[in-house]
């Protein structure tokens, strides 16, 4: 692995030793992450431990030590020490919410001295007397195996993620929004994923590339699409599938009832101009709603700031936007600026059961489902499918499926009906298992290398990144 950052010198072997195993004096332990052969550290943590302050306004990151202040962004190469603009190798990314910067940067911005110890995998970062210990995660594939099998005529592509493997389930957003589309290698290798697959079904024929399907995020609902079923996997990795219909109750002034009630369609989702709908917007849409009609009702800190008509608005980091759109229109009475706004989320079956989704931190939604407790439950239309190509088609196909331990596979093959795939999985051993987006959206990315290489970008994908 290429760093750039280390440098041959007596410091170098120094600062090694100091962090060998049994020596005292071991700084503080934190996880870095690798992208493109560099190492990325935890922004805030290391920083913040040297005396640094830590600040953003929502789009650019503000550091300051002492006299000297630095400037970047998640995403941009492009970044500004003392006011001179200098280029990174690797840009700032964000990931499970924590902004990682790359560590050589760390050393020429602030003045640190960087030494690295191979064996361990352990970078060290000394500044003003302090120092602290950058830990690299093993890639996160400890464990993780990848196969092929051949099931009567169709050959399908595994990686199976057995229990305890130090990875976490993410959903992450192309360009990390609603709306955008990205290629999955370039998802995966954003977050430094062991694992991907792609995620729900989109709008990939025309008009904006918006998900169809649910997506939970870090625990936070940031859309609905309630056809289908949805997987979920919780905080300790444990896996759960369901008709999932999710609910969107509003309350204002602290009253879920009327006349203090309101209720949303879902979250992040263009609604038709002409139409009705009620949808709530997040930062996850992007820094505005991306259109201007309807009625928008802005929340910040828990309150309605302002009610606007016919306006492209800015989403407060601190809240959301509600927008209402056609005959959904009569709510805006419940509104009033300096009043409390909030929401609540109900997760049911496709039956009306109730369902405890609450420690599911991330989720993704699509179908049909493939098998319940071991059995081949295929019931697309059941499920309110009507396309053909769910309902009787074949083509390629993505499947996440979870085995009697916990295992969990993600699995694609070149051609299958829903019917096959379900065999398949069966096959390969799931008790439980749905379909994700297939045709051309079908991928599967492993160890930074295509097992089954897409025919498009995508808007979502299920990734499996290192545990830190």
């Amino acid at each position: 692995m290429r760093r750039s950052f280390l440098i041959v010198s007596l410091f170098v072997i120094l600062a090694a030793l100091l962090f060998l195993p049994g020596l005292a004096g071991a700084g503080t332990l934190y996880r870095g992450i690798t992208v493109q052969d560099r190492i990325l550290v935890p922004l805030r943590s290391v920083l913040e431990a040297f005396g640094a302050s830590v600040g953003w306004d929502g789009s650019e990151i503000t550091v300051q030590k002492g006299d000297r202040v630095v400037s970047l962004k998640a995403g941009s190469s492009r970044a500004r020490v003392e006011g001179k603009e200098t280029l990174l190798d690797v840009p700032p990314r964000v990931v499970d919410s924590i902004t990682y910067i790359p560590l050589r940067f760390v050393s020429e911005a602030f003045g640190a001295t960087v030494g690295w110890y191979e064996k361990t995998g352990t970078a060290t970062v000394s500044l003003d007397g302090k120092f602290v210990q950058v830990k690299l995660s093993n890639g996160g594939s400890a464990g993780i195996k990848q196969y092929s099998r051949q099931v009567g005529h169709i050959r399908a592509t595994v990686v199976e993620i057995p229990p305890g493997a130090p990875v976490r389930a993410v959903v992450a957003l192309a360009r990390d929004r609603v709306g955008a589309t990205e290629d999955l290698a370039s998802i995966a290798n954003r977050y430094g994923a062991a694992a991907a697959i792609n995620g729900t079904f989109f709008e990939a024929y025309g008009g904006i590339p918006e998900p169809w399907g649910t997506i939970i995020r870090d625990g936070k609902v940031v859309h609905v699409g309630n056809v289908g079923s949805v997987v979920g996997i919780t905080s300790d990795g444990r896996v759960k599938m369901d008709t999932v219909r999710i609910k969107v109750e509003g309350g204002t002034g602290g009253s879920y009832e009327w006349p203090d009630n309101w209720y949303a369609y879902g979250f992040n989702r263009t609604p038709r101009s002409d139409g009705s709908a009620a949808y709530i917007y997040t930062r996850e849409r992007g820094s505005s709603l991306g259109f201007a009609y309807g009625t928008s009702v802005v929340v910040s800190g828990g309150k309605v700031v302002r009610v606007v008509e016919g306006q492209d608005v800015t989403i407060p980091g601190d809240g959301f936007v509600i927008n209402l759109t056609g005959s959904e229109r009569y709510m805006r009475d419940r509104f009033e600026p300096g009043k409390s706004a909030s929401y609540r989320i109900v997760f049911e079956d496709m039956n009306g059961n109730r369902l405890d989704w609450s420690d599911v931190v991330t989720a993704v939604g699509a179908g049909p489902r493939l098998l319940t407790g071991g059995r081949i439950t295929v019931d697309p239309a059941g499920e309110g499918f009507t396309s053909a190509k769910i309902l009787t088609g074949g083509g390629a196909r993505s499947a996440i499926g979870v085995k009697s331990d916990g295992s969990i596979l993600l699995v694609t093959v070149p051609g299958a009906t829903i019917n096959q795939l379900a065999s398949v999985m069966k096959e390969l051993g799931a008790v439980d298992a749905m379909n994700l987006d297939g045709g051309a959206s079908s991928g599967l990315y492993y160890k930074d290398r295509y097992l089954t290489t897409p025919g498009r970008r995508i808007s979502n994908a299920l990734l499996f990144i290192p545990a830190h």
